[in-house]
């Protein structure tokens, strides 16, 4: 079995609002899963409605370090019957600044054929293998677009990694069903202190979709 090709992702600004968030819309300081791979699946030209073609696949995500944040307030109306402004309220959103992301993929128990793993790559080596897609690549929001997706043989030599632990601080989604809420699947996670990537990688694959 060949080694996981590393790919980088550069995305000047960008956010991952839990679900939670209400007025104040905080932001994961780092991607969950289920961003990185629709993002993929989206670079690979699958559709939405063909989301779990790939599920079983598994992902190792490590950053440069945990970016710098921006709080941006914006001014939101509602609007009563007729079209009349009802009140004003100003809204916060916590947004990444420079964001840095390498991501890993292993066939875990992707049936496909080819599995993601070894679709991407290829994408990124030859965009003609896509055979439809449209739009600008982002991740997270349609309005986060990636300025940088490329692979990267050689990584920085310790990274910052998004780790599966059952104690970690943060609730990360693996898998979302937008229809019903209950199929979801989140996972706790930690972030490691900058260690060596081949460190890193012993410890850091998770499922997509649990």
């Amino acid at each position: 079995m060949t080694d996981p090709t590393p790919i980088r992702v550069e995305v000047p600004v960008c956010a991952f609002r839990p679900y939670t968030s209400r007025e104040y819309q905080d932001t994961y300081p780092v991607p969950p899963p289920t961003s990185v791979y629709g993002m993929l699946l989206s670079l690979t030209g699958v559709p939405r409605e063909q989301k779990a073609l790939h599920r079983g696949a598994e992902m190792a995500l490590a950053v440069a370090d945990v970016p710098p944040r921006s709080l941006q307030s914006r001014v939101f109306r509602k609007l009563r019957r007729g079209g009349d402004l009802e009140d004003t309220r100003p809204d916060y959103q916590d947004l990444l600044i420079d964001l840095k992301l390498w991501v890993w993929l292993r066939r875990g128990s992707d049936q496909s054929n080819p599995p993601l793993c070894d679709s991407v790559p290829a994408a990124l080596r030859d965009p003609r293998t896509i055979k439809t897609r449209e739009g600008g690549l982002s991740l997270g929001e349609s309005s986060y677009l990636i300025d940088v997706i490329c692979i990267d043989l050689r990584p920085p030599d310790r990274l910052v990694f998004v780790r599966r632990d059952d104690r970690g601080f943060y609730s990360l989604p693996v898998w979302v069903d937008h229809l019903i809420r209950a199929n979801s699947v989140p996972r706790r996670f930690q972030l490691s202190d900058p260690i060596p990537v081949a460190e890193g990688l012993a410890t850091a694959w998770t499922r997509i979709g649990g």
